[in-house]
């Protein structure tokens, strides 16, 4: 794929997504769930006028979709990296620490989109909701693969596991205080 993931219709992405072979896939879906989120909480964010938050979102929006890019990149450098000997533990970090940064986007957004479905405009609610929702399952999927990945690196304990877990489990929380 040599054309940013961002760059591509959502009709196009899909059939990218669908296509047989490694990548793009579950981490860079999450990330690119990550962004909708943020766009979502950004269009809330302008109408409250809270040119922090829109400045922030704009850059998580942002650093999301390079994400998605990352993931496909990495995959492809761990699937590379297993084939020569010694396997490439670099290769093997770069597909646990891309979806532990979705997980870190992914929960920042979530909370700034609670705090904006509570002090946004009603008219707005539904969307400052739905981005939690989105931002959570972004964090949720992104924190199951960094397990994932480990496993797949052949590592047996790995405390990042829970660390994502956890951070990803706050953007639960917040879409769960918002039901």
């Amino acid at each position: 794929m040599s054309r940013p993931l961002g760059e591509l219709s959502v009709g196009r992405f899909g059939e990218v997504l669908a296509a047989k072979g490694p990548g793009p896939a579950a981490g860079s879906s999450a990330a690119v769930t990550a962004s909708l989120a943020a766009g979502l909480a950004t269009k809330v964010a302008k109408a409250t006028a809270d040119r922090e938050a829109v400045e922030e979102l704009d850059l998580l929006r942002a650093r999301a979709l390079r994400l998605a890019d990352d993931d496909v990149e990495a995959y492809a450098g761990f699937l590379e990296a297993r084939k020569k000997p010694g396997g490439g533990p670099a290769a093997a970090e770069a597909i646990v620490q891309v979806p532990s940064d979705v997980v870190t986007v992914a929960v920042r957004v979530a909370e700034l989109a609670a705090l904006l479905a509570e002090s946004g405009p009603d008219a707005l609610t539904g969307d400052a909701v739905t981005a939690v929702f989105l931002a959570a399952a972004a964090a949720e999927a992104a924190a199951m693969l960094v397990g994932a990945n480990i496993a797949d690196a052949g590592e047996l304990a790995d405390p990042r596991v829970e660390d994502v877990e956890e951070r990803a489990g706050r953007a639960r929380a917040l879409a769960e205080r918002l039901v």
